[in-house]
């Protein structure tokens, strides 16, 4: 089937009233909070500071950090109850930059919390707002709410593999959505929406967006179940291009769904595999976005898409047979949120052409 067909474009030059543009600068604001929550979670799991504060959403019965030596002694007990053995030992100084690092990332998430209710408000109390993005907003608030149940239950659960994917997840989501929402409030002037034309584009953006997401997530769960080292070699894992199917697949977990979610094998050997998948779709997006009439933005994030997929790979595989050194681990993060993020970009961009250029369509076999 064509990638390009005969379209029927509609201008859409008009942009977004002035003050209404003044909440898509916020959106984007707090799409950068997010990044950085995300990042900072990544800090969090590198650092083994997701238990230092065993109870949520209080420390201890209080929203306030402990204030005396005997508030942090009775929070360094609730550690040393659902730490591992060889963490026990562990220095009060040490604990306290623990405590730091997790206190931090929870006051920063009741910030994106508290900037979010602003936007929500402000959204629904504007009938432009509400008609362009009360949707968006209201399945937001949803992730939002969602997200913050689940951290807490991350932290009930000690740290679950399963579940921090989950919360990994969720949270690119939430970033994903408020991105969206930016961009659709801060329309280019001149630009042109693309009602069939680019139909199988638009899909095959949406896919390769899909399937970068998935890696992220499978990414969540090698990390939360430390499948990245089990084998550190590359290409092979350990003697084997493809493990026997009986240890992909083991009757040690029951039920045998668990293998998706506690063999680490599998994890690894997934996450490895389906990132050549995902860079496949990415770069013939980057290739075919490149041939047809678009926005600027669409073409600075089609550009943008090639360079982080190939170093995200580069990474990936670097941090594996290096064991997951801090650094290149929260690097690996940073690097999928970026191609994340430029992946939505391209994705509602690629709709669009811009009125100084003329409408070109290629055809091209899927």
């Amino acid at each position: 089937m064509p990638i390009f067909e005969k379209s029927t474009a509609v201008k859409t030059s008009e942009t977004a009233p002035k003050g209404e543009v003044r909440i898509a600068g916020w959106l984007l604001f707090l799409s950068l909070l997010v990044f950085v929550l995300i990042l900072w979670g990544g800090v969090v799991r590198l650092s083994g500071s997701g238990l230092s504060i065993p109870d949520w959403p209080l420390i201890n019965g209080s929203l306030l950090p402990p204030m005396s030596d005997g508030e942090w002694q009775a929070v360094f007990e609730s550690y040393q109850k659902v730490t591992p053995p060889s963490f026990v030992e562990t220095p009060m100084a040490e604990f306290k930059k623990m405590f730091w690092i997790e206190y931090g990332h929870r006051f920063l998430a009741a910030l994106v919390g508290i900037v979010f209710l602003a936007v929500f408000v402000r959204g629904f109390r504007n009938i432009y707002l509400r008609r362009q993005v009360g949707a968006h907003l209201i399945f937001a608030a949803i992730l939002l709410v969602g997200q913050a149940l689940l951290g807490g239950v991350v932290v009930k659960e000690e740290l679950k593999g399963e579940l921090v994917a989950a919360h990994l997840g969720t949270a690119f989501w939430f970033f994903g959505v408020l991105l969206w929402m930016a961009l659709k409030l801060s329309r280019i002037e001149g630009a042109i929406l693309e009602r069939s034309g680019r139909k199988g584009l638009v899909l095959l953006a949406w896919a390769a967006t899909v399937f970068v997401f998935i890696q992220i997530v499978s990414g969540g769960l090698v990390a939360g179940s430390r499948a990245g080292m089990v084998f550190n070699t590359f290409p092979k894992i350990g003697d084997f291009w493809i493990p026997p199917a009986h240890v992909l697949w083991s009757s040690v977990y029951q039920p045998a769904i668990n293998n998706v979610f506690q063999n680490q094998i599998l994890i690894q050997f997934f996450h490895r595999w389906w990132a050549f998948a995902a860079a496949g779709l990415v770069i013939w997006v980057h290739v075919m976005a490149l041939k047809v009439s678009t926005t600027p933005r669409a073409r600075l994030a089609a550009r943008g898409t090639a360079v982080f997929i190939v170093l995200q790979i580069i990474l990936g595989i670097g941090n594996l047979m290096m064991k997951a050194p801090f650094g290149m681990s929260l690097a690996h993060l940073a690097t999928g949120l970026s191609l994340f993020a430029l992946m939505v970009i391209l994705t509602y961009e690629i709709r669009f052409r811009h009125e100084s250029q003329p409408a070109r369509y290629e055809a091209a076999a899927a």
